[in-house]
């Protein structure tokens, strides 16, 4: 289901079938008759960025003081307008603008995961 769920998606997104079996995996206990129970973390049915205006998210990310990385996924991740990248980009105002290879779980796939934890360790150096 996880994999046809990414494929679904917009943009040419995907996701191995390690990942999603360690994503389903993580989310299913056994119970004591035998049967599972799946569950997930509760802090996904809390309000979405995406559901904000423009300009409620622009006040968040203007609020934002730290240094940051901003990691994206180029061709296979959620489909990014090129307006909407420069905005963050000067809002945001990262250190490092880093666009990966992969799709929407780049950071939990075996075979690009190496790839985003490389670019964060080299950013917190």
């Amino acid at each position: 289901t996880r994999i046809k769920t990414a494929k679904l998606s917009p943009g040419n997104q995907y996701i191995s079938h390690a990942a999603a079996l360690e994503m389903v995996q993580r989310a299913t206990i056994e119970k004591d008759n035998g049967g599972v129970q799946f569950q997930h973390d509760s802090r996904l049915q809390w309000g979405s960025m995406q559901y904000l205006t423009n300009e409620q998210v622009e006040s968040f990310y203007d609020d934002i003081t730290c240094p940051s990385v901003h990691v994206l996924v180029a061709e296979d991740g959620w489909p990014m307008d090129e307006s909407v990248k420069k905005r963050v980009e000067m809002l945001l105002r990262p250190k490092n603008f880093i666009t990966l290879p992969g799709s929407h779980h780049f950071h939990a796939d075996p075979e690009t995961s190496t790839a985003v934890t490389d670019a964060i360790v080299s950013f917190l150096e």
